[in-house]
């Protein structure tokens, strides 16, 4: 599978579209003709979820592909995509959509909606903005949080060769977890790393890309890459996954020798997902 091919996306499955579970719903999309994006059985999304459709849909895109979008049956999971702006994303993409319009509230300091930033200066206003709704009442997580949210963002642009992401973050007072994901439409792990170093296959370039001298930009104050925000997650009872090409691994509690597994069809660019606990 190359960089420029496009997956469809349906949750027909156990209605779950979250870090763990994106790459059970992904399908090659073919060569020609549009991509689908079926969330008609969707009844649970998390922040990797909400960066994979915005990246399925880029994808198409710039592939001049049409994309079919079928919101979600259930209308409470409906007005909550809407609440997340997802189809203000999709607008942006030239993608029609069937969401609903819903009156405009204060969604308070639980969920902040998915978006985009353009660059590093775009990265620093969208991140401070989320680091600060989000912690108001546990202030020790501001500094860890916006580190792993600012590194990972970095490395994320770092390895896509784009100019832009796509980020959203949810915390779960319940389960005592804030999250967050950022994605890209990019090149891939594997190839941006092969650039350096031979890289045979996907789950090579997702273990590579947590070590120091792979993934460090080298400028100053910049830190160490993608194993510096898995060392934050480990002081934080949490984990990093990583989706980019055919594979995902996920790092937890600070190990760097992740849980590998294949995905069915390759993501098309890369997703990272960060858990910390409260």
């Amino acid at each position: 599978m190359t960089r420029a091919d496009c997956v469809d996306i349906a949750v027909c499955t156990n209605g779950v579209l979250t870090y763990d579970e994106i790459g059970g719903h992904l399908r090659p999309a073919g060569d020609h003709g549009p991509v689908r994006i079926d969330l008609t059985g969707l009844k649970f999304i998390d922040p990797a979820g909400l960066v994979s459709l915005a990246v399925i849909a880029e994808r198409a895109m710039l592939q001049r592909r049409p994309v079919q979008f079928h919101k979600p049956a259930g209308g409470d999971v409906a007005n909550y995509l809407t609440r997340m702006r997802l189809g203000e994303q999709l607008a942006g993409l030239d993608v029609a959509h069937d969401l609903p319009h819903v009156r405009e509230r204060r969604l308070g300091h639980r969920l902040v909606e998915l978006r985009r930033f353009d660059g590093e200066a775009g990265l620093d206003t969208v991140a401070a903005a989320l680091v600060q709704t989000y912690v108001d009442d546990h202030p020790e997580l501001i500094q860890p949080l916006y580190a792993a949210l600012d590194e990972m963002a970095r490395n994320v642009l770092e390895h896509s060769t784009r100019s832009h992401g796509y980020v959203a973050l949810q915390r779960y007072d319940n389960a005592g977890d804030i999250s967050f994901a950022v994605g890209d439409s990019g090149i891939g792990l594997r190839e941006r790393l092969a650039e350096a170093l031979p890289v045979p296959d996907d789950r090579t370039a997702i273990v590579r890309a947590a070590q120091v001298h792979v993934t460090s930009i080298g400028r100053p104050g910049r830190g160490r890459g993608i194993s510096r925000v898995i060392g934050i997650t480990g002081e934080h009872r949490g984990s990093v996954t990583l989706l980019s090409g055919a594979a995902s691994g996920t790092f937890r509690r600070g190990h760097l020798d992740p849980q590998l597994s294949d995905l069915p069809a390759s993501y098309p660019g890369t997703l990272a997902h960060v858990r910390l606990s409260l």
